[in-house]
């Protein structure tokens, strides 16, 4: 920069001269750049493992934790009888003692805590640790429910969009031929061009060859697939569009003007997307009337580059 005494701004506004020296960014040998990543511990592999798990699979864990949880209360009840207490004494060793071990069991992992049952001891650990592990799979579950609904909001949001690109393609197709119509009465009778025709033309051409790319992204890369009878109707304007073009271009060429190389270049952008539009050429099946439309748009193509 000791070379620009007018700073940034005179840097931006000339060339470095060939005296400047360059900027070399020295670096270790054998080291190079990464980007930061996410330890994969194991704690994120397990969140990660929770998260690819459907809500039907969360419950069934939930209830094998409650059920598990409750046999280690049941059994920790013969080891040390106080383990799982009520105001009136120790849980019983028979069936009720399993359904009372069953019943705080469920309670702690729902986190609701009544306290008519008291844990003591070892029980106070497993429960503690049952409690987190209920928790975490109502975070899940809780979690699974909003991101489905998060997800049918982007779908009908992409839904709406779609229709809207679909309306929009149909409108400028319209837009387009009345286009080509009208530099068609600015070009009758002329022995040349005019200006302004010429410049309608290179105009209407580009916005058509935008139009043919969104008709080849639904062909090739469809995020959604269109109603056949809105492809239909797009189709037939395409072709209608085409049909227009086809006699204007003859026209403008017939005619002792010279295309300029805006209108060269969206002619054989033109040519080049529709010989890939036809009925055997793109990956989905379509109706036959469909395909008829397609292959009236590959025929077109030909005709343009013949002009």
């Amino acid at each position: 920069m000791r070379h620009y005494a007018g700073g940034l701004k005179e840097w931006f506004e000339h060339e470095p001269p060939a005296s400047a020296p360059a900027l070399v960014v020295a670096r270790a040998p054998g080291r190079e750049e990464h980007a930061p990543r996410t330890p994969h511990t194991t704690s994120t592999r397990a969140l990660d493992a929770l998260a690819a798990m459907s809500v039907a699979a969360l419950f069934r864990l939930w209830i094998a934790i409650v059920v598990g949880c409750g046999a280690v209360y049941f059994i920790l009840g013969f080891a040390a009888p106080a383990s799982l207490a009520t105001a009136s004494g120790p849980i019983g060793a028979g069936v009720g003692g399993l359904l009372s071990a069953m019943y705080f069991s469920a309670v702690t992992a729902t986190s609701v805590g009544y306290g008519d049952i008291v844990p003591a001891g070892v029980a106070r650990i497993v429960a503690i640790a049952e409690s987190m592990a209920g928790l975490v799979l109502f975070g899940c579950v809780v979690s699974k429910f909003v991101s489905r609904r998060q997800e049918q909001l982007i779908d009908d949001i992409h839904h709406i969009a779609f229709e809207e690109r679909l309306g929009r393609v149909r409108t400028n197709l319209l837009l387009v031929r009345t286009e080509l119509q009208a530099t068609a009465r600015l070009c009758e009778g002329q022995a040349i061009a005019p200006p302004e025709a010429m410049a309608r033309v290179e105009s209407a051409a580009m916005v058509f060859v935008g139009e043919l790319h969104a008709v080849h992204d639904l062909l090739y890369r469809p995020q959604r697939t269109p109603d056949e009878t809105m492809f239909e109707a797009i189709l037939a304007g395409l072709t209608s569009v085409f049909r227009e073009f086809i006699e204007l271009l003859s026209c403008v060429r017939g005619q002792r003007g010279v295309p300029t190389p805006a209108l060269e270049a969206s002619v054989a952008a033109m040519a080049r997307l529709s010989r890939e539009i036809c009925g055997e050429c793109v990956p989905r099946a379509f109706a036959p009337a469909l395909r008829t439309w397609m292959d009236r748009i590959q025929r077109m193509a030909g005709e343009v580059e013949q002009i």
